[in-house]
């Protein structure tokens, strides 16, 4: 036999035996066990997870592909769903050479009814957490091709409901070995949907510790548009994230709705962030922030790293009008309280507090400007805080208000609900107390000053009022009064030929000595004041618990002949809610104003006169300074021993 002969039937008893193994190789191949056996210690030796295949068949021609049905793949033990991931359908195409010799290689998979069961258990456990037993590397996968269509996950925390996401479409191509990602997928939830796209430079390593890839992603939902561009990680610790994020909204309110958020629609947003992670520690730098009129910028960061979690943040702002920021942020406002509460009944945010509990941190912040909740507009606002678990301590408070200044510290206890404040205005304006707050009475003047220090608990404004402990000192110089009633009022009390015009009332001061306990302050010469034609000094009760107060006191001319109507009685009376309060004849003395009136009657008046020219000549000490005095503040501190 020829030499090229012996070549050809060498060459052709070759082929016979390739074909012969090929054959053989994919009778095993699409043999329905097999692959079956084979799938489920692929899955337990990667995932140490058990799978189960309805069905399962290879098909090789026209082309290598495989179909399973009914597949799923097992939660740990201690999950309430048992399966973390279920597929109704799952069409694989192949790459031919490799399945010749026994091994799949994927080029496209299609999966249909697909459902994804995410739990973290109470201790922090997460059953997508997936422990690799042997290291496999990607970079040699074939797969160019992914789409997924009408599936769902389903996300649970501990014991709550499970929160339903619904994945319309997901599609994603790119290059062998997982390089060159790009992706495109829209979720609904509700009646919202998000739409997420992509490119991922290489996702070869995903799931290697410490292993990042560049890309950019974009999220839309409604009219807002989100993009973060950088390093993304790829394991699950998350470390080496830096990135650059932005988000541009017209509204809000399709995120909201998207999350579950029940807001009103909010205002425009527009915001930009840097955020790097490394060795348990995010840092946040350069962040923006426009919401409505409010502009803040800051910048911070959160170490993980030792037996606690430590936050360090930094922010300021240039207008900050609380109201409308609520409103802007989609919070309803807070309802209105009646003409007589002073303060509001609705809970305070606590549980905000409560939730920092097992954190350390610092937080400054300054404002520009700084409109509060009750109209007083505070410039020049800065705060230094610092705070462990949940207990707040503002080192120091400061800023301009009302024409003077404010300064002072608290310290906010979450859980116990509790409040210390010390607080002082200084050089601030009554008037301006009053313009700013909206009340229909025109003061002008009136500088105050205040010092508190006290002490209170409860989980609103109106509880803590009520539980309200220490001293409150008041003290308010010269204002005019400009109200024809109180004008009146105090001409009627104090003379019929006062000097003064009864269209106002001139305040040459007003002191005020309050040593709360339990939200209310009582005592002997607690409330003082003086204007140019009389002057009062009261005793009493005011009570923060019911919002009323009860005060009693002579008035005195302090220049002219005093024939008013207090010539004729002992004392008046202030009562009612402190919102409103009447000016009352004190009933006790009813008795002697009558005897006095008939003296006068008898008398012809002249007793009368010549007492009300002796009390206008020489009227009693000043009730501004006896507030303060050593006399007042001994009686007050043996009532509280009482």
């Amino acid at each position: 036999m020829r030499k090229w002969q012996k070549g050809v039937l060498w060459s052709v008893a070759g082929l016979a035996l390739v074909l012969a193994i090929a054959a053989f190789t994919l009778n095993r191949l699409t043999d329905s066990a097999h692959l079956k056996d084979l799938a489920r210690d692929t899955v337990k030796q990667t995932w140490a997870r058990d799978l189960t295949v309805g069905g399962l068949t290879l098909d090789v021609f026209p082309y290598p592909r495989l179909h399973a049905t009914n597949v799923t793949i097992s939660n740990p033990a201690w999950a309430q769903d048992k399966s973390l991931l279920e597929a109704a359908d799952i069409k694989v195409r192949l790459d031919l050479f490799p399945l010749l010799t026994g091994n799949i290689v994927l080029k496209g998979v299609r999966v249909t009814g697909l459902k994804i069961n995410l739990e973290v258990a109470k201790d922090g456990q997460r059953s997508w957490d997936l422990p690799q037993t042997q290291q496999s590397s990607l970079s040699q996968l074939s797969l160019t091709g992914l789409r997924i269509d009408n599936s769902t996950i389903s996300v649970r925390k501990s014991d709550a409901d499970a929160k339903i996401w619904q994945v319309e479409s997901l599609q994603a191509s790119g290059d062998t070995g997982l390089r060159n990602i790009v992706f495109s997928t829209r979720v609904m939830r509700d009646k919202y949907a998000l739409q997420l796209d992509g490119k991922l430079d290489d996702l070869s390593a995903i799931g290697v510790s410490n292993a990042v890839t560049n890309g950019t992603i974009t999220a839309k939902s409604g009219q807002a548009l989100a993009t973060i561009k950088g390093k993304i990680p790829l394991d699950s610790t998350f470390q080496h994230l830096d990135i650059a994020a932005t988000i541009d909204a017209a509204s809000m309110q399709e995120v909201f709705g998207f999350l579950s958020i029940d807001r009103a629609t909010p205002a425009a947003l527009k915001a930009s962030v840097a955020v790097q992670t490394s060795d348990k520690k995010i840092d946040v730098k350069d962040l923006k922030l426009q919401l409505g009129k409010l502009n803040l910028a800051g910048e911070g960061q959160w170490n993980g790293a030792g037996s606690k979690p430590v936050i360090n943040a930094r922010v300021q702002a240039d207008h900050i009008d609380m109201v409308q920021t609520l409103l802007d942020l989609g919070q309803a406002p807070a309802p209105s309280k009646s003409d007589e509460e002073l303060f509001s009944k609705e809970p305070l945010a606590w549980p905000l507090l409560v939730a920092l509990n097992g954190i350390d941190g610092k937080f400054d912040a300054t404002i520009a400007s700084l409109k509060l909740r009750s109209g007083i507009e505070v410039t020049n606002a800065a705060a230094a805080m610092t705070f462990n678990d949940d207990k707040l301590t503002i080192n120091t408070v400061s800023g301009k208000l009302l024409g003077g200044s404010v300064s002072g510290d608290a310290v906010l206890e979450g859980k116990k609900k509790a409040v210390r404040l010390n607080l002082q205005l200084n050089d601030t304006s009554l008037g301006l107390w009053f313009k700013e707050t909206g009340k229909h009475i025109a003061i002008t003047g009136g500088a105050m000053k205040v010092d508190a220090k006290i002490s209170t608990t409860g989980a609103s404004m109106k509880e803590l009022a009520a539980a309200l402990t220490g001293p409150v000192n008041i003290r308010i110089g010269d204002a005019k009064i400009l109200s024809p009633k109180a004008g009146q009022a105090e001409f009627w009390l104090t003379g019929l030929f006062s000097t003064k015009s009864s269209n106002r009332i001139d305040l040459s001061c007003m002191s005020a000595r309050l040593p709360f306990q339990s939200g209310v302050a009582q005592g002997g010469g607690i409330v003082g004041a003086r204007s140019d034609a009389s002057q009062l000094l009261t005793s009493g009760k005011i009570d923060l618990r019911t919002q009323t107060l009860d005060l009693r006191g002579r008035v005195r001319a302090r220049s002219g002949i005093n024939l008013g109507i207090s010539t004729f009685s002992d004392e008046v009376r202030i009562t009612g809610a402190i919102s409103k309060p009447q000016l009352n004849l004190d009933e006790s003395g009813v008795v002697g104003a009558i005897a006095r009136i008939g003296a006068a009657i008898v008398t012809g008046g002249v007793s009368i006169v010549a007492t009300s020219i002796w009390d206008g000549a020489n009227p009693k000490s000043d009730p501004c300074q006896v507030v303060f005095s050593p006399k007042m503040k001994a009686a007050q501190s043996k009532g509280r021993r009482k």
